[in-house]
């Protein structure tokens, strides 16, 4: 996420190849996109590219054991049944059957697995071919057996002393397992206090009181592996850095993408561009907003970087009711992606130029004013996350999306 002063932006960390034949608007929404495009449990937000993909090279997901999901999919023209394959894990090898009412088609399955796996789910025929006709709607819902509250691993990487309102370590992890309870209605067993250095297979990357810089390094991402302490190995890990960059405040993977199965880390920065120590509730709200995006949830507007970052330019908001989104922000980087030809060409991982692009995206977006206008610019989930705020907001569907992927997550 990106500061609205002196701000970050938010933004998964892989990226595609993405496509597109005609210029981005209402109408043509539908990239084409070389590689997967990932499914997230009990999210709302509805996909083009992911009902192009259900009966093609598929879509996909994060499955853990014993969780129980259903697969929801619409379509107005069926010949041939469909059935559900869950490939990579054993689990629909064969095909499943599922439940029809009208048009829509409802997928049940579990999975008995030793740990996490992602897995590529395919509408298909009964014998394993691909079906010639399309769904829209798609969706997976999902519910698990892992317990619906958490503990906290507070893992301090850099020269941490304390928050500009004088905060101590102790402190703040405190507020910050009080606030992350205070939004999302969960109860918050403990909050353990730990310190890079003193890692106990990783530790010897990090030196006590030194400036961390993360960059583009992946060096905190070792801080997920064990302890080898039990409570402190079953918690959720939030990392404070001095730095991340000279945009970002935080970043966190959201569990149906991340490359690491158990990588359910948030990284925080804890000063800003300028040197200085953060306050602690601009700490907090950043720590909120990141254990949010490990659970699943989306921004309630989605960047312009994200949009080309993922490939998909038929969402752009986290479609949820009860929460606004800036359609304002939307209109204006829709305008953009046109006039930069993106509607003619593929974005490139490997390119530079596409880099620089990317990286524009965030000196332009930090100069929008009209983001504190946005409906939306309350919302903890907001883009552009910062501030000494108090309060700021979320809503009951963000909540129940975050209780039940807390419930999927082992933990």
């Amino acid at each position: 996420m990106k500061f609205r002063k002196n701000t970050c932006i938010f933004l998964v960390s892989l990226l595609y190849w993405a496509c597109t034949e005609s210029g981005i608007d209402a109408e043509e929404r539908n990239p084409s996109v070389k590689g997967y495009f990932f499914i997230t449990p009990n999210v709302h937000q509805l996909s083009d590219s992911l009902d192009e993909r259900i009966t093609k090279e598929g879509v996909r997901t994060r499955i853990t054991s014993g969780g129980r999901y259903s697969l929801v999919a619409y379509s107005d023209s069926v010949d041939v049944e469909p059935v559900l394959f869950v490939d990579s894990i054993e689990c629909c090898e064969t095909g499943c059957s599922g439940h029809r009412e009208g048009n829509r088609f409802l997928f049940e399955f579990s999975c008995e697995l030793n740990e996490p796996a992602h897995a590529i789910l395919h509408l298909k025929d009964v014998g394993g071919n691909f079906l010639d006709y399309s769904f829209y709607n798609v969706s997976l819902v999902g519910v698990g057996d892992y317990s619906d509250h958490l503990s906290l691993n507070l893992i301090v990487a850099g020269a941490f002393d304390s928050t500009a309102d004088g905060k101590s370590v102790d402190s703040l992890a405190r507020a910050i397992g009080q606030s992350i309870h205070n939004y999302f209605d969960i109860q918050v067993d403990t909050v353990y206090i730990s310190y890079a250095y003193e890692h106990p297979s990783v530790g010897y990357m990090f030196t006590k009181d030194s400036v961390m810089y993360v960059g583009s390094s992946r060096i905190i991402d070792s801080l997920s592996e064990p302890w080898g302490e039990s409570g402190k190995d079953g918690a959720f890990d939030i990392v404070l850095v001095d730095y991340i960059d000279s945009v970002r405040a935080g970043y966190a993977y959201r569990f149906f993408y991340q490359s690491s199965l158990n990588l359910d880390v948030s990284v925080v920065a804890f000063r800003g561009s300028d040197g200085l120590a953060r306050g602690s509730k601009t700490i907090q709200n950043v720590s909120v907003h990141e254990i949010g995006h490990v659970l699943g949830l989306s921004h309630t507007t989605l960047t312009m970087k994200e949009l080309l970052a993922w490939g998909d330019y038929s969402v752009y908001e986290d479609g949820l009711e009860d929460t606004p989104y800036c359609q304002k922000y939307v209109d204006k980087y829709k305008d953009s992606l046109k006039l930069k030809g993106l509607g003619k060409r593929c974005f490139d991982i490997e390119d530079p130029l596409d880099w620089a692009l990317l990286d524009s995206t965030y000196k332009t977006d930090s100069l929008v004013v009209l983001w504190t206008g946005c409906p939306d610019y309350f919302n903890i989930m907001y883009p552009y996350e910062g501030g000494e705020y108090d309060y700021l907001e979320s809503s009951p569907m963000q909540r129940e999306i975050f209780k039940k992927n807390l419930t999927l997550i082992p933990h």
